[in-house]
């Protein structure tokens, strides 16, 4: 102004004594707020009040002199870049926290390590305990009393591999039901973020701050980057022609352009994991044209820019109101002014191979489908099931009253997006990967959804792994306890085929040609056939290992449970009287089955359990005496076959992941080669390092966090000294401005009332 008026100096000291006391208000609610939980420091903002104009009757010798101040807004004193840094590291924790939480429970059931007698872990213990009771039975072949011994410690093994089988069981349905709890602690984040938009908007509109709403949602969207990597964006959103207000968006990080949204201003979303979900396309990849149905109105077809959607609400159409596809798009898109080369055939939609979704026709074939509900339903987070997938999906946008948000098209978006089996990041991710990855036993379509899902293990790799120890245990002790094969004919009794006198079959008890349930014979050169079709599978070039190894295994299970039928029914020969041979091991109590045998239901056989089967000391048959042929047998007292037994412990065996695993993708391949305690010794060493890992890197996050945490609050926190300094300078310029006003007053009064005279 270019004069101070007379009055107009009261209003400057006024104004001044009016910024103090807001400013020493501010002061005092941050000091009042020191320990409130996500409190953000505040500011008054103060402004310099002035005239544009110029005074009427202004002159060369006026100074231009400002109004006083104004208190403009209260703001906060937040750093964004430093938010970001903060959530992108806080998802990294919350990913590894989750991981060496679960980890550490496993931990509790497989380490080994002094939780067994002496030196040994129970598992190892245990498998030492055989290895003595069988060096007993060792010096008394044949002895009942040591082979119910040697039955009692491979009892107690089994019972081990069942339990820690079960415990791992709980474990895996446990993390099951926490990631349940974790995705609705998400949506009830998501639900608060939403609502408390509602009220910020709302508040913005009158032009509030509301500043305490806004450290609100901070906590909010601060807890949950834990969960998940995400992305937190503002905009303007226009309200009308002439104003606008301030909008959040938040997005799931590396999702994509555009990218997944959590929310949008008062829109919000919720994440859903049913039990039931369509089988999805690995091959489906929604950025390809080959992959959506129609053209996308964002299409400039006068410059020859063809864009895709998979949406009709954003397909172009055509005068008549017609969808375009790319099936019949050619035509009509020249119709419509596109004057580019012709459509590729190979861009053509072809749901058939690239829909979204799959059904599994009965032949094992798949056909591709864009009906979610048309597509062949898997198990997904179904309680008990060992055959979760676990995928996640989103529900569409919605506002508090459930009304859906519209698209720039003003259509309403109804669509429920599918994450991938990568797209989240944090301890959602690291609880689902704990609960569904297979590391050396993933198939090939879980590699399909995820290219590094070979190397990444969670409770099923050692659920399976340890399957394999106890699957690789029976065989060895099962085939070690029966004739070889080449030995059958030699043992049981021949008689001539009815159907063929000239050829020979095995003989039941009664003298008899045997008979399988089926009733059909067995023939004597059943066996040297089968040893002959293995050598001719192992010599085939044409065949992939893995497939061999299938081949091998059906023959010798077929061969197998003959020589099973023949050791109740069939009729010994004199030199091989001896023989109680037989399934040692065995998938269920009450049986001698040793096929598909896993830790969680290994046992002692029926027939072991019973002493029909003993543990067999030698293969070797009894012999007469050439110099005294009327004498009678002379019963073998050879105990070879207990120290191949013995021996077996330290037997290097190969481990593949196609044994346990049918559809393992590397299956042909050896994942270990050790015996059965440097395998127990390998999952424990496996575990360690995953263990370790997970921990360094958890430490190593949690520390970066911590000091962003510290540096952001050295930004956004109250500091109390510095609260103190604020609270004396504006103490300070309050006495100031009333000072100010005590001295106009006395000027003004000396100007009124001490000129008169």
């Amino acid at each position: 102004m270019a004069v101070i008026g007379t009055f107009g100096s009261f209003t400057a000291a006024r104004l001044g004594i009016y910024a103090s006391q807001s400013a020493l208000n501010v002061t005092g609610n941050n000091i009042s707020n020191i320990n409130t939980k996500g409190y953000t420091r505040q500011r008054l903002d103060l402004v310099s009040l002035h005239s544009d104009g110029d005074a009427r009757y202004q002159n060369s010798y006026n100074l231009n002199i400002g109004y006083g101040v104004l208190a403009d807004s209260v703001s906060q004193l937040r750093d964004p870049f430093m938010d970001i840094r903060y959530r992108d590291m806080n998802s990294s924790v919350g990913s590894y926290e989750a991981m060496v939480k679960g980890l550490d429970q496993l931990v509790d059931i497989l380490d080994e390590v002094g939780q067994g007698t002496g030196e040994f872990g129970i598992i190892e213990g245990a498998f030492n305990e055989v290895v003595q009771m069988l060096n007993n039975l060792n010096y008394r072949p044949g002895t009942e009393e040591y082979d119910t011994i040697v039955r009692s410690a491979m009892q107690s093994m089994t019972r081990y591999f069942n339990s820690y089988a079960d415990s791992l069981a709980v474990v895996r349905e446990n993390l099951t039901q926490d990631l349940k709890e974790d995705v609705e602690s998400v949506n009830t984040i998501l639900e608060q973020i939403r609502d408390l938009n509602v009220q910020i908007r709302d508040a913005g509109l009158f032009g509030d701050q509301a500043l305490e709403l806004r450290d609100a949602r901070n906590v909010l969207i601060d807890e949950l980057s834990g969960y998940m990597k995400i992305d937190v964006r503002y905009d303007m959103e226009k309200i009308d022609e002439f104003s606008s207000i301030e909008r959040i968006n938040i997005s799931i990080a590396n999702s994509g352009t555009p990218p997944i949204k959590l929310i949008q201003g008062i829109y919000g979303t919720q994440l859903e994991m049913p039990e039931m979900a369509a089988l999805r396309n690995p091959e489906f990849d929604p950025s390809k044209p080959q992959c959506n149905k129609y053209i996308s109105q964002e299409s400039d077809l006068a410059k020859g820019i063809i864009k895709y959607t998979n949406n009709e609400r954003e397909a172009l159409r055509d005068n008549a109101g017609a969808v375009l596809n790319d099936n019949t798009a050619q035509g009509r898109l020249t119709a419509l002014g596109y004057n580019g080369n012709a459509l590729d055939a190979a861009t053509f939609y072809d749901e058939a191979n690239m829909g979204p979704y799959l059904i599994k026709n009965p032949d094992g074939t798949f056909t591709g489908t864009s009906d979610r509900n048309a597509a062949t339903q898997v198990d997904n987070a179904m309680k008990n099931s060992e055959e979760n997938r676990l995928w996640m999906q989103l529900k569409p946008l919605v506002d508090e009253q459930g009304r859906y948000m519209r698209d720039q098209y003003n259509q309403e978006i109804k669509e429920t997006v599918d994450l991938s089996d990568v797209q989240l990041y944090g301890s959602l991710q690291s609880k689902r990967e704990l609960i569904t990855e297979e590391g050396e036993f993933a198939s090939q379509e879980d590699i399909d959804f995820d290219e590094n899902a070979n190397i990444k293990r969670g409770v099923p790799y050692y659920q399976h792994a340890l399957d394999s120890l106890a699957q690789q245990f029976a065989k060895m002790f099962n085939e070690a306890n029966r004739l070889n094969f080449d030995q059958v004919k030699e043992a049981y009794v021949l008689v001539a085929d009815p159907a063929d006198p000239n050829q020979k079959v095995f003989a039941d008890k009664d003298g008899n040609p045997f008979r399988d349930p089926d009733g059909n014979t067995i023939s004597e050169t059943y066996f040297d056939d089968v040893l002959q079709q293995i050598a001719d599978v192992k010599a085939d070039n044409t065949k992939t290992e893995k497939e061999k190894m299938d081949e091998i295994e059906a023959l010798e299970l077929e061969a197998y449970d003959k020589m099973e039928l023949l050791r109740q029914s069939g009729e010994l020969v004199p030199e091989w009287a001896f023989y109680n041979g037989g399934v040692l091991l065995s998938n269920k109590g009450d049986g001698n089955d040793p096929t598909n045998i896993t830790a969680a239901n290994i046992t002692i056989s029926k027939d072991w359990s019973t002493g029909a089967v003993r543990i067999l000391n030698t293969k070797k048959p009894d012999t007469f005496d050439p110099r005294n042929p009327d004498k009678p047998l002379e019963h073998t007292t050879a105990d070879d076959n207990i120290y191949h037994m013995i021996s077996l412990m330290d037997q290097k065996l190969e481990y593949k992941a196609g044994t346990t695993v049918d559809d393992a993708k590397g299956g042909e391949d050896t994942f270990f080669k050790g015996t059965f305690q440097e395998m127990l010794a390998n999952i424990n060493l496996t575990l360690a390092m995953d263990k370790s890992t997970a921990n360094g890197q958890y430490n190593s996050y949690t520390q970066k966090a911590l000091n962003l945490e510290n540096n952001r609050q050295s930004v956004s926190g109250v500091d109390l000294n510095d609260e103190a300094t604020s609270m004396m300078m504006f103490q300070k310029s309050y006495s100031a401005a009333c000072q100010l006003m005590t001295t106009l007053d006395s000027m003004l009064d000396k100007l009124i009332n001490g000129t008169i005279r």
